[in-house]
């Protein structure tokens, strides 16, 4: 009977009559890179229907994602733009901003065009994205409830089986509940502790994965059901990193490396200029490519002012797409855990860049410590279990990072001091300043300071203040040099009547720890700056020479700042003294009687309280996973 029916099926299908415009349907992975199926990385889960769709399709093997989180990701997904231009690079923003003048969320401009969009369900946007982007988002949003069945339409579909909230399970799962993947036969990376829980929960996330392939697999069933298949490009790919430790939310190449499989239609095969169904593509794609790619694929002009560039579609040749080699990616706020990284990806070679070099990845997250391995790995740590590549998570990080992806998949060995990759050092440093001073990147300034000032349109902001974020880039900079050469150019932003400038003076100091010390008494007189951001950013430098106590200032600041902003930016300054300082900077609950409350300031007080993430009643609770 099933026999009879599929082959009815695939008789309706061969005889549909083709559309005008081909049908997209996205299907998205919560939470998933390259590294957990066999179809794209070794040891890898098999995903049967994912290669089905490669078989008719094409496989991306170098997808990224711009940013490890995802209300980021998805924000580049659906403005077609780098977030630290257009002010959305902060996972869960605090204040929304407009959308660059001109520029609408993709799926608008094919509602426009006479597409039905859909979306089920998940949005998660940084950024205000106007009433007119989704026919229906919702639970039950689907091509099937478009009034028309001759209308073209747009469909995406996010799956959360995969997400990082699956493998926040217990111990008593941990010990009773059997996985499909042998957890002896998984190889956790090179970067992480090689125990039985590590080995777990890897094989539960190839469990999850196979969830994912089988949901691929209804959907394509369901498009064949209703005679769409071969009018219909289907995209497949995850929304970030993946989930075992150091990859959601950091930008190694766990974090932003994401599977992409794209099932070409027979109907519309002539979009696919210079493949073969089945080839695999070497060609860079990101993020913000991919809205680019479903208005090129639908015949709808891009607009000016974006970021991205198709990499299907009339036109496009794939020959030229096999020609980019490069994706830039950004990390900067992660709920309430602060950083700034970006790295660039050309060929093998990956680089990253940390602007805050003297916080650990390990630094305290409370989503990210729900889960099991990641409190046994710091617990490892804190007992001096393991050295090398996988105590690298709680150590100060390198300002430069170079990595080799192919020698070194899970890359723990930096090439960033090695002679013989100095040229490869220096063309990437290069090109990673000019992509972050020709956006602008906007994060030279901390959160508070864009939240108070550039939020009402974060791209004009970034173009009045060019000439500024150049200047900050420049002492920023100071920190790649040795600090001889350096130290003229930290005094004179020490010195500075602009604030923005003390502050990456000190930020610059407390790079260099130890070897700027001979600046103690510039920075000294920071403590009373009228910016309470550049306070924040002496102590963070005092404090770390061991030169004062920087708890009971910084617990000041908390107190009595009503930006919530600035609170949380004190507070992830305050956990970094008190998890990393050998107990030296201990702080109490009762220390604090902040004016502002609830969200990411409450997680970071809870968390000092010893109250296990979720909070108890009492705490303001986020919206949706993160």
């Amino acid at each position: 009977m099933r026999l009879l029916t599929a082959l009815c099926l695939l008789f309706v299908s061969s005889f549909s009559v083709a559309a005008d415009r081909p049908n997209i349907v996205w299907i998205v992975s919560e939470d998933n890179s390259i590294h957990y199926l066999k179809h794209f990385f070794p040891g890898g889960a098999e995903t049967p229907a994912i290669e089905a769709m490669a078989a008719h399709g094409l496989t991306f093997d170098n997808a990224f994602s711009n940013a490890p989180v995802c209300s980021v990701a998805r924000t580049t997904l659906a403005t077609m733009c780098y977030g630290p231009r257009i002010g959305t690079q902060f996972h869960r923003r605090y204040k929304s901003p407009p959308l660059p003048d001109g520029v609408r969320m993709f799926p608008e401009y094919l509602r426009k065009a006479g597409y039905y969009t859909t979306n089920n369900s998940k949005t998660d946007y940084n950024a205000e994205a106007g009433k007119e982007v989704w026919d229906e988002s919702s639970n039950k949003a689907s091509w099937r409830n478009r009034p028309d069945a001759k209308q073209p339409f747009f469909h995406m579909q996010s799956h959360a089986q995969s997400h990082e909230s699956s493998l926040h399970f217990n111990e008593q799962t941990y010990k009773n509940v059997k996985t499909k993947h042998d957890p002896a036969k998984v190889q956790p990376g090179a970067h992480l502790p090689d125990t039985p829980l590590f080995r777990y929960t890897h094989a539960l996330y190839l469990d999850k994965q196979q969830v994912i392939d089988d949901i691929v697999a209804q959907t394509v069933a369901d498009l064949q059901k209703d005679g769409l298949l071969e009018d219909t490009f289907i995209f497949y790919f995850g929304d970030h990193g993946g989930v075992l430790p150091r990859g959601k939310g950091y930008v190694y190449d766990t974090g932003l490396h994401v599977p992409l499989v794209i099932r070409v239609p027979e109907h519309f095969k002539n979009l696919v200029e210079g493949a073969d169904l089945g080839a695999r593509v070497p060609g860079f794609v990101q993020f913000i490519d991919f809205g680019a790619t479903a208005l090129q694929l639908a015949g709808v002009p891009l607009p000016h002012g974006i970021d991205g560039r198709a990499f299907l579609g009339k036109g496009v040749p794939i020959k030229d797409v096999n020609e980019r080699d490069e994706a830039f990616g950004y990390a900067n706020r992660m709920d309430e855990k602060y950083d700034f990284v970006r790295t660039l990806r050309k060929g093998k070679y990956q680089y990253i860049r940390s602007f805050e070099p003297w916080l650990p990845d390990g630094l305290h997250n409370n989503y990210r410590y729900k889960m099991l391995a990641y409190e046994e790995w710091r617990q490892l740590w804190k007992d001096g279990k393991f050295s090398g590549a996988p105590a690298q998570f709680f150590e100060r990080k390198p300002v430069e990072m170079l990595f080799d992806c192919e020698a070194d998949p899970w890359t723990v060995k930096n090439l960033a001091t090695d002679p013989a990759h100095a040229a490869t050092l220096q063309d990437l440093r290069g090109r990673l300043q000019q992509q972050m001073r020709s956006m602008p990147d906007l994060s030279y300034y901390p959160e508070s300071y864009l939240a108070a000032h550039a939020m009402d349109n974060p791209v004009a902001f970034g173009q009045k203040h060019l000439d500024e974020i150049r200047q900050l880039a420049d002492i920023a900079d100071l920190m790649l040099r040795p600090f001889a050469e350096a130290r003229l150019g930290i005094e004179a932003a020490l010195k500075s009547d602009v604030p923005m400038q003390r502050y990456w003076g000190a930020m610059v100091c407390t790079a260099f720890g130890k070897d700027a010390a001979p600046l103690t008494d510039l920075v000294r007189p920071l403590l009373n700056d009228p910016s309470e951001i550049v306070r924040v950013r002496a102590l963070e430098f005092l404090g770390s020479l061991d030169v004062m106590n920087p708890q009971p200032a910084l617990t000041d600041i908390v107190n009595k700042t009503a930006d919530p902003v600035l609170a949380v930016e004190a507070l992830n300054s305050v956990v970094w003294f008190k998890d990393h300082f050998a107990g030296k900077y201990s702080v109490k609950r009762s220390d604090f009687h902040p004016l502002v409350k609830g969200g990411d300031v409450d997680d970071r007080l809870n968390y000092i309280n010893g109250v296990p993430y979720p909070p108890n009643a009492g705490a303001k609770k986020k919206k949706g996973k993160k």
